[in-house]
C-alpha cells in the first residue's frame, strides 16, 4: 500500500508540474525579425527630398531665350515700339533689361524595395518648376496699320512661370555597400512627364506674341548618384546629384527637349524596421 501511495503521490506532482509548464510551451514563440542598419534585401524605404538645379538647358529653353533676345533687339533698333506699363513711350536711347531664367527647384518622393542586398527597385513622384523674368509683348490699336493694331514691348520685366511638371518614375538603384550606415548608390529611372510651359509663336509680321501656358506630355530619363547615411536602423539622411533629360510634345509643338542637372537633400525612413518598433 505504501508503494501505491508513493506512485500516486508522484503522479500528482507530475500533473501539477505539467499543468504549470503546458501553457508556457504550448504557446508558439515567434522569433523577432533581425534588425539591420543600411540597405539590404527585403528592406522598404521612403525618401523625401528637395533641392535646386545648377544647370537648365535643352531646345525649349533655347527657343524661349531666342525669342526674348529677338524682341529686345527689335526694340533696341526701333523696329518694335517699347512702352511703360502705363502706356507712355520709352525713348530709344534707354536700354532694356535682359531677360533671365532661374535654374529651377525640385521636390521628390520615392519608395525603394531591396530586391537583393545591392539592388533596389524604385517608384517616385517628383515635381519641377522654373521661373524667369521677361519683357512681355502686347498690341495697341493703330489705324495706320492694315491689321488695325500694332505690337509693342513692355519695358518693365515681369516674373512668370516658364516651365513646371510632374514626373512619375520607375527605376533601379545599385547600392555599393550592404547593411552599412554609409550607403553610397547610383541609379537610373524612366519617367512619364506631365508638364505645362510658356510657348509663343510667330505672327504674320514676324513678331513674337505672348502665349498662355501650354500643357503636354512626354518621357524622361534620370541618372543619379548619392549617399544615404543611416543614423538609426529606422531613420537617415540622403544627398544626391542627378541629371534629367526630357522629350516633350504638346499641341503647340511636336517635339522639344528640356534638361536639368541638380542636387537634392532629404530624409530617409526604413519602413521595414519602423514596423518592428514596439
Amino acid at each position: 500500500m505504501k508503494r501505491v501511495t508513493n506512485i500516486g503521490y508522484l503522479f500528482g506532482i507530475s500533473f501539477i508540474i505539467a499543468g504549470f509548464l503546458f501553457p508556457v510551451f504550448s504557446q508558439t514563440q515567434t522569433p523577432k525579425k533581425e534588425i539591420f542598419t543600411g540597405f539590404y534585401a527585403g528592406g522598404f524605404y521612403l525618401s523625401l527630398a528637395g533641392g535646386d538645379t545648377v544647370f537648365t538647358g535643352g531646345s525649349l529653353l533655347k527657343r524661349e531665350s531666342s525669342l526674348q533676345n529677338s524682341l529686345k533687339t527689335q526694340a533696341d533698333l526701333g523696329i518694335l515700339p517699347k512702352k511703360l506699363i502705363g502706356g507712355a513711350n520709352v525713348p530709344n536711347g534707354i536700354p532694356l533689361p535682359e531677360s533671365k531664367f532661374n535654374t529651377g527647384s525640385t521636390q521628390r518622393v520615392a519608395f525603394e524595395y531591396g530586391l537583393t542586398n545591392h539592388i533596389g527597385l524604385t517608384a517616385s513622384l517628383s515635381s519641377n518648376a522654373v521661373n524667369g523674368k521677361r519683357l512681355n509683348q502686347f498690341i495697341y490699336p493703330d489705324r495706320t496699320n492694315p491689321n488695325g493694331y500694332s505690337p509693342y514691348l513692355e519695358a518693365i520685366p515681369t516674373t512668370y512661370t516658364f516651365y513646371e511638371d510632374k514626373i512619375y518614375g520607375l527605376g533601379v538603384n545599385y547600392h555599393i555597400l550592404s547593411k552599412n550606415k554609409f550607403d553610397p548608390y547610383f541609379g537610373i529611372e524612366l519617367g512619364l512627364v506631365n508638364f505645362r510651359t510658356s510657348y509663343r509663336s510667330y505672327n504674320n509680321n514676324s513678331n513674337f506674341l505672348y502665349s498662355s501656358m501650354v500643357p503636354g506630355v512626354g518621357y524622361s530619363g534620370r541618372f543619379a548618384a548619392g549617399i544615404n547615411y543611416h543614423i538609426t536602423p529606422e531613420f537617415g539622411l540622403t544627398v544626391e546629384v542627378h541629371g534629367i533629360k526630357r522629350m516633350l510634345k504638346a499641341s503647340a509643338f511636336p517635339s522639344e527637349t528640356f534638361d536639368q542637372v541638380g542636387f537634392q537633400f532629404g530624409v530617409l525612413f526604413n519602413l521595414d524596421n519602423m514596423s518592428q518598433l514596439p
